[in-house]
């Protein structure tokens, strides 16, 4: 019986550090969002697809030698979901990148790589640097940032140009020790440009900025882009590393290592506010959309920007019917504009260019469908699910930007850009 008591009692001994084991990793697994919102978890073992960027994700490919390039980006890491790793007090997320490179010539994967990373909650933003192997080539590149915690992933296309030495991911460029991810700069800042090889000149066309707004979804007429350059200068290098110039106001500069290549780098020049609206002029070109053309000419051809702004001010009274209601519309519209802003600015402003134009128009998508060269969004209609389609498709004959989606345009859509239209114009514009 002595035995059999110690028997006993050494097994009730293991059951309970067993259970003191479990009950610690079950502590240890406790969970919590960057911000202070209950939690819920997703229980479901397959990932979900994020429908929209909560990450705002930022990238940028960098050929540093002639056989690897660095994928250089950064995201917010508010909408993560942090879990404690171990019985220690910090939460973390995990998080896992992968990559994948598709040759466009060849159309094939030529190569991909993933790697995790563990994400401190005291970071709100978080940065991450990843060499992948690649050659004298363009790429459509694929990638992935998974949140393991939360079992969600987003989905990521741009473009790697890197099949000659004038190509724009041969070049970094750098304002106050930060990388530059996306291809604007505020005016008058002053930014360093590194280029792998040291060459002894870098050429530079500078052009005025004069776009005007996307013309509506059903019109036959899109303006060409056409290569006429303003003024020229060129840039030595300093101290053999890196060259230097300082972006002047309503510019944009097309940077490359041989002039008689049009491969290069585009800078837009952004005023300080951005993506916010600056003024008075601004206000009245971006409302635009929505004037017809005699409400239009009549703000535009005031010279003075006082009177700019009060007669827009009275175009939204007009159109509300009251001062509270004109509020309400006034900040909804353009909202919608410095989202655009924020979302599609390239070589000229985001609201201006046609992905610009219907969202500030129809609002965000419900859906989107991207590919390596296109896009699709989808609206619901007279309550039917996405029986609203849009479709852009990359312009890679753009010397400036890979990032010029041009919208398929049709008859089709003016009967309904005029209802909406007249919709906004009876206040009946909502965020969401």
């Amino acid at each position: 019986m002595g035995n059999n008591t110690k028997i006993i009692h050494a097994f009730m001994q293991r059951i309970y550090y067993i259970l003191i084991i479990v009950t610690m990793i079950l502590i240890s697994r406790c969970s919590s969002y960057k911000k202070n919102t209950s939690l819920s978890l997703n229980q479901n073992k397959f990932l979900t697809i994020a429908q929209e960027d909560l990450l705002n994700a930022q990238f940028y490919f960098y050929r540093h030698s002639d056989t690897s390039t660095t994928l250089y980006s950064l995201i917010d890491t508010h909408s993560l979901l942090f879990s404690r790793l171990d019985t220690g007090m910090q939460f973390y997320a995990a998080v896992k990148f992968s990559v994948y490179l598709y040759s466009i010539n060849k159309n094939i994967l030529t190569d991909s790589i993933t790697k995790n990373f563990y994400i401190p909650q005291s970071q709100n933003t978080f940065s991450a640097s990843i060499n992948i192997p690649t050659s004298y080539d363009n790429y459509n590149a694929k990638i992935y940032i998974t949140d393991l915690n939360k079992k969600t992933r987003y989905s990521y296309y741009t473009e790697l140009k890197i099949h000659n030495d004038n190509a724009r991911n041969n070049f970094l460029i750098v304002h106050k020790s930060n990388l530059l991810f996306k291809p604007y700069a505020i005016e008058q800042s002053t930014l360093k440009i590194y280029h792998r090889k040291k060459t002894s000149i870098l050429y530079v066309d500078v052009f005025k900025y004069n776009h005007t707004p996307a013309p509506p979804p059903f019109s036959n007429t899109y303006a060409p882009i056409n290569y006429l350059p303003d003024s020229s200068f060129t840039l030595n290098p300093i101290n053999n590393e890196y060259y230097e110039f300082k972006v002047a106001p309503y510019k944009y500069y097309h940077i490359r290592i041989h002039q008689n290549q049009v491969d290069g780098l585009t800078i837009f020049s952004i005023d300080s506010i951005f993506p916010n609206i600056k003024d008075a002029q601004e206000m009245l070109y971006t409302t635009r959309y929505i004037m017809n053309k005699n409400e239009y000419e009549r703000c535009v051809n005031n010279s003075i920007n006082q009177e700019t702004k009060k007669c827009i001010d009275n175009f939204w009274i007009q159109i509300a019917g009251s001062k509270e209601r004109a509020k309400e519309l006034i900040k909804n519209y353009y909202k919608r504009v410095m989202d655009a802003n924020k979302l599609f600015t390239s070589y000229k402003y985001g609201w201006q260019t046609d992905r610009g134009m219907i969202y500030i128009i129809f609002g965000p998508p419900e859906k989107i469908q991207k590919s390596m060269s296109s896009e699709k969004w989808y609206y619901s209609l007279n309550n039917q699910k996405n029986a609203l389609i849009f479709n852009f498709n990359k312009n890679k004959t753009n010397p400036f930007t890979n990032s010029d989606f041009v919208l398929e345009r049709n008859e089709y859509y003016k009967d309904i850009w005029y209802l909406t239209i007249d919709k906004i114009r009876q206040g009946r514009l909502i965020i969401k």
